[in-house]
């Protein structure tokens, strides 16, 4: 209501011609209402210089969306299209949007799907219940404003706390809690319009409030629990050893995600001017290990398994790196509640979480971290320094989809799970080194190695037999 109030005020103001705010958005006879040209509502600008900086060729300042674009794309919540667009105008996919409003409101990125790019953010979506199966059956359709409000508000834990309908079209709950918590406030005439779509200019602002929200939450979350007790079932072993891993920085820093401090926290933009010593970055990490620990003793629990304590600071290792999201139906989690998997089942189901940005690049950094928390966890072995260590093999394709793009494997085992590839119109004939080597279930893994697929397209029907040689 309060907003509604605003912007009656700003109208009594333009008409008197005593307007006093900077100019956001103009309609065709060049005033400015609080609205952009297509009736969404966008709070004030903060009056600042106007910002130069071009990511997107579509995307230039002044435009209404361009500070919400900008302060997504560098959050890493967008990264555009592959022809280097941002494309505001076009209307939203599920997928895009189940992909900008789950990393805007904190969830990690899930566990890659070879059959879609965006099917782990839906199986994220229906592990954490936030859709329902069935809610959404196409990637690739269009989104409508209702199921936006509802992936929203689930995703940050919202309920609605008044009576009050703040829009005229629609009473849903979903809506309400995201009005009442200043994310979406419609349109002009008090409408929502929840059965249609919205573009991914309109998107942007409701997700980069989203973002702004969650980062104000975590803030008040971290301050309330400062002066409390930090007690760990994770040893100093492990502790030591993530210090070690993620190294100490004074300042904050961009860690492809997020602004991290000391040793590898979460940190906001300008949270540090001073920055911290290493002291406080000690308890910093700590408090958030705690968190972890909470995560993962509720996995523990509610799957009925125990871990010796190498095996609990490998995981714990593995989820200060990359979130909690892996407890959550990834082949990981399944693997462990099964209970009876290889070492190199396990191993390669670790290799699925080796990769940084939004564009998901395999990082050999992150395979050296996860051959670390191997070690730990089968080898009770925190320096790294055993000799029947790990290796990697990183698979590639020119075409097609791959079942995965990292295995690892214990040192002088089989390479046994080898994963394939598949593409419609053609044939996967195996695994080749960049000699010409092909890699079968029969060798040993003796050192790291990357691979391409080769399919029979390309050798005019022929075919490679088991040994290697290729037959006309």
């Amino acid at each position: 209501m309060a907003h509604r109030l605003q912007t009656l005020f700003l109208t009594l103001l333009l008409i008197l011609g005593l307007t006093v705010f900077p100019v956001f958005a103009e309609e065709d006879d060049g005033s400015w209402d609080g609205w952009n040209d297509n009736g969404w509502y966008d709070d004030l600008p903060e009056e600042e210089t106007e910002p130069d900086e071009v990511i997107f060729p579509d995307v230039q300042p002044g435009s209404w969306y361009y500070k919400d674009v900008m302060a997504l794309y560098d959050a890493r919540v967008i990264d555009g299209f592959k022809d280097g667009t941002f494309q505001p105008e076009s209307t939203v996919t599920t997928g895009q949007a189940l992909k900008m409003i789950l990393l805007a409101a904190g969830y990690g990125e899930p566990e890659r799907v070879a059959s879609h790019w965006a099917r782990g953010y839906l199986n994220l979506a229906l592990d954490e219940g936030i859709l329902e199966r069935g809610e959404i059956t196409d990637l690739d359709v269009t989104i409508l404003r209702s199921l936006v409000a509802k992936i929203a508000a689930k995703a940050l834990h919202l309920e609605r706390q008044s009576a009050e309908n703040f829009f005229v079209d629609t009473t849903d709950d979903f809506t309400q809690a995201l009005y009442e918590a200043g994310i979406i406030n419609g349109y002009k005439d008090g409408t929502y319009l929840p059965g249609r779509t919205l573009t991914r200019a309109e998107l942007s602002a409701i997700v980069h409030r989203i973002y702004t929200y969650r980062e104000d939450q975590n803030t008040n979350d971290e301050t309330s629990g400062e002066n409390s007790d930090i007690q760990l079932r994770t040893t100093e072993k492990c502790v030591s050893l993530i210090k070690e891993l993620e190294g100490f920085q004074e300042k904050p820093y961009w860690d492809y995600q997020q602004y991290s401090i000391g040793y590898g926290s979460a940190c906001k933009e300008g949270e540090y001017p001073n920055g911290i010593s290493r002291e406080e970055a000690d308890r910093l990490l700590r408090k958030y290990l705690q968190g972890f620990e909470k995560d993962l003793d509720a996995f523990l629990e509610k799957n009925n398994l125990r871990l010796s304590d190498n095996q609990y600071d490998a995981l714990i290792c593995f989820s200060y790196n990359l979130g909690s999201s892996w407890m959550k139906n990834t082949k990981l989690a399944n693997l462990l509640i099964r209970g009876d998997y290889t070492e190199n089942e396990f191993a390669s189901a670790y290799g699925v979480w080796c990769h940084v940005g939004t564009d998901a690049q395999i990082h050999k950094g992150l395979i050296t971290r996860r051959i670390r928390e191997l070690q730990m966890f089968f080898d009770n072995d925190y320096t790294g320094s055993a000799a029947n260590t790990f290796y990697y093999v990183i698979y590639t394709t020119d075409r097609g989809e791959l079942e995965t793009d990292v295995g690892l494997y214990r040192a002088g085992s089989y390479y046994d799970p080898l994963f394939s590839a598949e593409c419609e119109g053609d044939t996967f004939l195996g695994w080749f080194t960049e000699d010409g080597v092909a890699l079968t279930e029969r060798d040993v893994a003796a050192g790291n190695v990357t691979v391409s697929a080769a399919w029979q397209n390309d050798y005019g029907g022929g075919f490679w037999d088991e040994s290697g040689d290729y037959w006309p």
